[in-house]
């Protein structure tokens, strides 16, 4: 019950402070287990084009399904906040599905799988994929309604620098328009 109330304190604190990168291999968190991460990253040709300084926290539900939140504070008050729950398919691989709000709403979904490459560190890659409902002002004047769908390639490494703390390092390209590219790194601390 603490774990519990220990969480849905940091979402509170998180979800009120952008596209945000995985920081996440492609396995779950155990049940009970609580995930605390900082990570600055840089968005390139699009987003907040410059820095920006992500949180995330994660809660593992069920052995094989955890639930995510994800904040950003970006340049000019740029804000990103989101959640998502990711399904363990196999050991090294997950899929996760959730929402997001930078402006307008939109919802993502995420494939990623990690290769163990010592018992201390794991790449991991896989498909970010995002629908963005969106609203734009057309050359008449018109407000219209529009949809953007982004898909982003993730790689990145995990390094296992204790039990509870890891150091992550990921790039996302920007595989179609107007997804940008994002490269970023930081710790995640287990509880």
């Amino acid at each position: 019950m603490k774990k519990i109330l220990f969480f849905l304190g940091v979402f509170l604190i998180v979800s009120n402070t952008i596209n945000a990168q995985l920081f996440n291999t492609g396995q779950t968190l155990k049940k009970g287990v609580i995930a605390l991460g900082a990570e600055p990253a840089i968005h390139v040709n699009g987003g907040v084009n410059g820095a920006i300084l992500y949180a995330h926290a994660g809660y593992g539900l069920t052995s094989g399904i955890d639930f995510a939140v994800k904040a950003g504070v970006g340049r000019f008050s740029t804000y990103y906040v989101g959640a998502d729950v990711e399904f363990a398919l196999a050991k090294h691989i997950s899929i996760a599905f959730g929402g997001h709000k930078m402006g307008d709403f939109g919802v993502d979904g995420t494939f990623l799988f990690d290769i163990p490459i010592k018992s201390r560190a794991v790449i991991y890659s896989g498909v970010d994929s995002d629908a963005n409902f969106t609203s734009r002002i057309n050359a008449t004047g018109d407000k219209v309604k529009e949809t953007d769908f982004l898909v982003w390639i993730p790689v990145g490494v995990e390094i296992k620098l204790s039990k509870s703390v890891h150091f992550l390092f990921e790039t996302s390209i920007g595989v179609t328009p107007p997804a940008y590219h994002i490269i970023g790194g930081g710790i995640n601390l287990y509880f």
